[in-house]
């Protein structure tokens, strides 16, 4: 059973997760102008988590009881069990290149983007909404941000 406080503290995980991911990712890459992509998506995924930690805290109560009833059903638990979303740390030494960090990266923010998605249903509030569905704009945007850059080093030849 998952009830939303739970269910933002996945959301706030995701985001400190990519948040770290990406600033270990900087110190990984000699690349300044991938650098200075991977320095603003790590304080996009950073205002990402205070957006949760608001969301999290203004979250209307009444709700709780439908949220957690729903949110725990069958959905949600099989979404969970399948993925991990990103909860993991990521070992660097197991990315070899600049293609495979950017697929990484694409995994995260999918993870995120999926994740976000699924728990949209369960919220009512309409500036709540507002927040979730612009995190998951920009998510989107980050996912086609690192798509082109891969399909340039491809193009390049450089994978």
């Amino acid at each position: 059973m998952f009830s939303a406080s739970e269910v933002f503290d996945i959301a706030i995980q995701l985001e400190e997760n990519g948040e770290r991911f990406y600033r270990q990712a900087v110190l990984q890459v000699k690349d300044e102008p991938l650098k200075d992509l991977l320095i603003w998506l790590a304080d996009q995924e950073m205002n990402h988590r205070e957006s949760f930690v608001s969301m999290k805290t203004d979250f209307n109560r009444s709700t709780e009881d439908r949220w957690t009833e729903e949110a725990s059903g069958a959905i949600l638990r099989s979404a969970m069990g399948e993925h991990g979303f990103s909860l993991d740390e990521v070992d660097f030494s197991s990315i070899p290149d600049e293609a495979s960090l950017l697929r990484v990266a694409i995994g995260f923010e999918e993870d995120g983007i999926l994740f976000y998605e699924l728990i949209r249903s369960f919220i009512e509030d309409a500036a709540t909404l507002m927040q979730l569905d612009r995190i998951i704009q920009e998510e989107r945007t980050h996912v086609r941000l690192f798509e082109e850059r891969l399909r340039n080093l491809v193009t390049c030849g450089a994978e």
